[in-house]
């Protein structure tokens, strides 16, 4: 048996399924785990140093870009265990050429078991079809210590957090799941989600997150768990993520998801520039975007878009074009400041790295950052990056933003839209990658 310590830092403010799905599998291969998660708990050097010295293997999830840094921060002040370190998730690879422990990809639950075991870490993604164990969250903190859900009246829910896939079925080349998974899709059992959900609603969730890259990568799968969640405990709500394609595609089941449960959708609009959209091979059209509005409407569901504003393909136009797409359709409320000055990451696996290289706008790659550097040909878009993230970090009102992108770009401000504030749907915490 082997003693095991599973670390997250950060997981889009919910309870880390980064921990719970590895935590039951390894306890189910008879392995003695015990966890932190950095994101809510106050945990001192000296503890961190005491419970990793304990630990046969540490492992430290990397779901996304931001986990990765922390991580990397939290293997130097155990550097001198490094032997026992291991990277874990999407963006473990990245991770791997610092010398600061192992690290593996794709479907990792069972490669942390073959690693208490002794096994050595493969040095390439590992896919499998096993079935999984219900995530153990007992390891982690209670639910109230994460993002909460506020209905359409602004009353708050204890929120959990699912999901019903591995992978995506689609190859969006600035997505981290890309160079991993490749386009693989991997269903985790409908037995096994509702059993999760079922232990989260026990333990006091009204609202359930499916955190799938798209809760419609697999239609039949996502109704079964909807019709089934909702008929097992009547009066909960969902948010799921799902693309503009697909949207579009099974609208017919939008309007039984309303009657379901499902309050919000988050969806990745990323541009309003359809050579753009080509480039990330969204499978949308800029035109697409009104009508996956409509249809969210329609079926009163609340929609939430995320975008990409700043790349190196974004021309001046094209971001105040954003801009005024997000006021002329009423998004504001539904758009965090954070939202508008996000900068394109690109790691070193990413699919963009080539035609960015081609386009001679890589300055050099960030070891720290994880992300190769690159510049805009239009120096203004650079600072405007900048001045905008800095005013998202402060919290400022669209307006502002909106003033601060017309002075630098020397465009003219169009008359504001003034419309009124209604309360829609959503979590406390806005989640970043």
């Amino acid at each position: 048996m082997a003693r095991v310590l599973l670390i997250s830092t950060y997981e889009q403010g919910h309870q880390p399924l980064g921990v719970a799905a590895p935590a039951a599998a390894l306890r189910s291969a008879g392995h003695a785990v015990s966890a932190f998660d950095l994101a809510v708990e106050s945990v001192g050097s000296d503890q961190l140093q005491s419970a990793a010295a304990e630990a046969d293997l540490i492992g430290i999830s990397t779901p996304m870009h931001t986990a990765a840094r922390l991580g990397v921060r939290i293997a130097r002040q155990l550097e001198q265990m490094s032997g026992k370190i291991v990277f874990y998730g999407l963006a473990a690879g990245s991770l791997r050429d610092l010398g600061l422990g192992r690290a593996i990809s794709g479907d990792t639950d069972l490669q942390l078991v073959a690693l208490a075991k002794g096994e050595i870490a493969s040095a390439v993604p590992v896919f499998d079809r096993d079935t999984r164990p219900v995530p153990d969250r007992s390891v982690l903190p209670g639910l109230e210590r994460y993002a909460s859900y506020r209905d359409a009246g602004g009353g708050s829910h204890l929120a959990g957090y699912v999901e019903s896939t591995r992978g995506c079925a689609h190859r969006c080349t600035h997505c981290p799941l890309t160079p991993i998974y490749e386009g693989r899709l991997r269903l985790n059992g409908a037995e096994t989600v509702l059993a999760d959900i079922e232990q989260q609603v026990a333990a006091g969730a009204e609202h359930i997150t499916f955190g799938d890259p798209d809760f419609l990568n697999a239609p039949d799968l996502a109704m079964h768990l909807l019709r089934s969640a909702s008929k097992a405990h009547p009066g909960i709500t969902f948010d799921a993520t799902i693309k503009v394609e697909h949207l579009i595609e099974h609208q017919d089941v939008l309007p039984e998801m309303t009657t379901l449960g499902v309050t919000f959708i988050t969806s990745a609009f990323e541009s309003v520039d359809d050579r753009l959209l080509e480039i990330l091979d969204k499978g949308h059209t800029a035109a697409d975007l009104d009508l996956a509005l409509e249809l969210t409407a329609q079926a009163e569901i609340a929609l939430r878009p995320t975008w990409l504003p700043f790349t190196p393909w974004t021309s001046a136009e094209r971001y105040l074009g954003l801009l005024q797409f997000v006021e002329t359709r009423r998004l504001v409320e539904l758009t965090p400041p954070v939202q508008l000055g996000l900068r394109l990451l690109v790691p070193s696996d990413s699919p963009l790295v080539e035609p960015m290289r081609e386009m001679d706008c890589l300055v050099a790659y960030d070891t720290d950052g994880l992300t190769w550097n690159w510049r805009h040909k239009d120096p203004r878009m650079d600072d405007l990056q900048a001045e905008v993230a800095a005013l998202a970090e402060r919290q400022t009102p669209f307006a502002q933003i909106k003033q601060a992108a017309c002075r630098v770009l020397e465009a003219e401000p169009w008359p504001d839209v003034t419309t009124p504030h209604v309360h829609r749907p959503g979590l406390t915490e806005d989640w970043f990658c």
